[in-house]
């Protein structure tokens, strides 16, 4: 299953950051903040005007030194850069001579959180993914699903401890062979493997698995929180804001990524490989005692006839900024029949140089272990595990995994709404009968609710909204569950979960005059002031501009148009009513622009109401 399938192919490179960040501090916390349980700026939108807007903007800006607040002016946007094709496994290790090597490797998307104060919930909305050009090597998928983090290790890098730089996380989404997926081979042996696996009727597509790390902020590699350089960086990104301009401020990061089956069963989102689970052992990488300790991320296994294949891609930890690999010595893979038998074989060996920099970067942290058909036949129903040369058990398999179809989930006030959870038992979709319990992340009591799977190993939850909020939910499957799962108890490496996202319904507001005065100061004003971005394209304190612009900003919105990456807002934060009273007001734009269209002595009249400056400005790219 998944990318641990052969072939493989094997990227690396980086990735940029650019969210607006305001939108991370609620309003108790910060002069510039944001609801998002109603989805509202701290803005007083029953009197909003262009000196408050401006006012908010100001006061996100203060937020930089005085609350972190490290890009109040972002476009959303991430993109690789740097990156490129570094080699190919098409059954006899790793091939960097294929045609396909170094051609590049290419993603642009929108970063958005569904639930804005954490990092738990971070998604990538876009349109497509490419690697390769047209008109030579290369393969091209549309998006069906959009990425969402998974497996965040916020100890991966202790010793890079700017905002998120401590933390790796993992990325995967997948690309149907039957919607609209171009492999063109040419040359490349592992292109033309990859194209001749779309015909095996298991092979749903292809999938893609990246994991990013080491993120540096203000384009400085030495900054720490709370020293003098993070603060100089940021008073100088302040002294930008005040010499006026468009000021974006992208973080980036490291990465690397594979190519590889989507095998069916294989979820979207995330992997349903053996599950490899942290156990958390402090691993110390500094003698600076403000420097905690690192742990190893989760893995993953495959075990094939002739061998295992472990995606260490996010487990092992950085001993430094720059970055280097802990070198933990000596790993051996183990076997242990499950409770309460007590017998363990030794796999393999796992040498340094098999986990360390260079081979992290030349195969994505995967790791391909020769079995003989005997050992991989007892592999099926024994439990792995990764132990150190004392004794340190860094990674135990947990044989049940409950995996939600919808990692982030959003609703309006008053739907309904069936989630699935399908449990794996070693990689392999579960039978019928198995519990699984969902509970609310973060409740201070028992919120569990228990279902078992079906044949297919697949459980279906029932969720109502029924106000504005932003949910956790953790699945555990099995008979014993550990509840309540508190926000200190909760770990992103070991529990499975999903965000669901209620907009308010806001009635109050969609049955409001459609007047520009309420469309601005209950709609538009919000964006206009966290997202200083969109007035590259559109000002949307301007009424005429809005107007002129009637069909674009209807079909930007438009539900159906959710995942594009241009759908606006970017936040995916407009509620109903919202909404409702923008198209109401939209709709009146283009019933008068029609009738003002058929009489040249209106239309004349019309053109000297606008100001041509503000319209050249927004035809540039956004």
């Amino acid at each position: 299953m998944s990318v641990l399938e052969i072939p493989r192919i094997y990227y690396k490179g980086e990735i940029s950051w650019d969210p607006v960040t305001t939108n991370n501090y609620a309003p108790t916390s910060a002069p510039a903040g944001y609801d998002e349980n109603d989805c509202d700026s701290t803005l007083d939108q029953a009197t909003v005007r262009a000196a408050q807007v401006a006012n908010f903007r100001d006061a996100a800006v203060a937020e930089i030194v005085n609350s972190g607040n490290w890009n109040p002016a972002g476009s959303y946007r991430s993109s690789f850069f740097n990156s490129c094709i570094t080699g190919v496994d098409t059954g006899g290790g790793l091939d960097t001579s294929d045609p396909f090597v170094n051609a590049p490797a290419s993603f642009t998307g929108m970063l958005v959180d569904c639930e804005p104060y954490g990092a738990l919930s971070s998604q990538l909305f876009f349109d497509g993914m490419s690697f390769g050009i047209a008109g030579g090597c290369r393969v091209a998928g549309k998006r069906v699903s959009r990425f969402s983090d998974r497996y965040i290790n916020f100890s991966a890098n202790p010793n890079n401890n700017m905002v998120a730089g401590v933390a790796s996380v993992l990325w995967q989404t997948c690309f149907p062979k039957d919607a609209g997926l171009e492999i063109d081979a040419f040359d490349s042996v592992a292109l033309m493997r990859l194209a001749q696996a779309m015909d095996n009727p298991n092979v749903l597509g292809v999938m893609t698995r990246f994991v990013t790390y080491r993120t540096v902020y203000y384009d400085d590699p030495t900054l720490s929180n709370g020293s003098a350089g993070s603060v100089t960086a940021g008073t100088t990104l302040q002294q930008k804001f005040a010499a006026k301009g468009f000021q974006p401020n992208p973080a980036r990061s490291l990465l690397v990524g594979t190519i590889g089956l989507w095998m069916r069963d294989d979820p979207f989102h995330e992997p349903a490989n053996r599950a490899l689970l942290t156990t958390s052992v402090p691993i110390t990488v500094s003698t600076n005692p403000k420097i905690g300790p690192a742990v190893c991320g989760t893995g993953w296994a495959l075990v094939g006839e002739d061998r295992i294949s472990l995606d260490l891609s996010n487990c092992i930890p950085w001993a430094s900024r720059a970055p280097d690999k802990v070198d933990l010595g000596v790993l051996t893979l183990t076997a242990a029949d499950p409770p309460p038998a007590v017998a363990i074989m030794e796999v393999a060996q796992i040498q340094p140089d098999q986990y360390d920099q260079a081979a992290y970067e030349a195969t994505s942290g995967i790791i391909d272990i020769p079995l003989n058909p005997a050992t991989a036949e007892l592999l099926k129903n024994m439990n792995l595990s990764l132990v150190g040369g004392d004794g340190t058990k860094y990674l135990d398999e947990a044989p049940l995994r409950a995996i939600p179809s919808e990692p982030n989930l959003y609703l309006n006030e008053g739907d309904t709404h069936i989630t699935t959870v399908r449990v794996f038992d070693r990689g392999v979709p579960a039978g019928p009968g198995v519990n699984v319990t969902m509970s609310e992340l973060g409740a201070g009591q028992n919120t569990g609710v228990t279902l078992s799977t079906d044949a297919t190993g697949i459980v279906r939850f029932p969720l109502s909204a029924t106000q504005g909020s932003v949910t956790g939910l953790v699945f555990q499957p099995g008979d014993n569950p550990k509840l309540p799962v508190t926000n200190r108890a909760f770990d992103t490496q070991t529990y499975t979960y999903m965000y669901l996202r209620v907009l308010p319904a806001e009635a109050d507001i969609g049955a409001m005059d459609p007047t520009w005065d309420n469309v601005h100061n209950f709609v538009l004003s919000n964006w206009e002031a966290m997202a200083p971005c969109m007035d590259n394209w559109l000002l949307l304190g301007d009424e005429h501009q809005v107007k002129s612009y009637a069909n674009v900003i209807r079909k930007l919105t438009d539900p159906a148009n959710f995942e594009l990456f241009r759908f606006m807002p970017v936040t995916r934060d407009m509620t109903i009513g919202q909404r409702t009273l923008l198209y109401n007001f939209l709709n009146d734009a283009i019933v008068t622009k029609a009738v003002v269209g058929a009489s040249p002595g209106l239309m004349a009249k019309a053109e000297a109401g606008r100001d041509f400056d503000k319209l050249s400005r927004s035809m540039r790219a956004p």
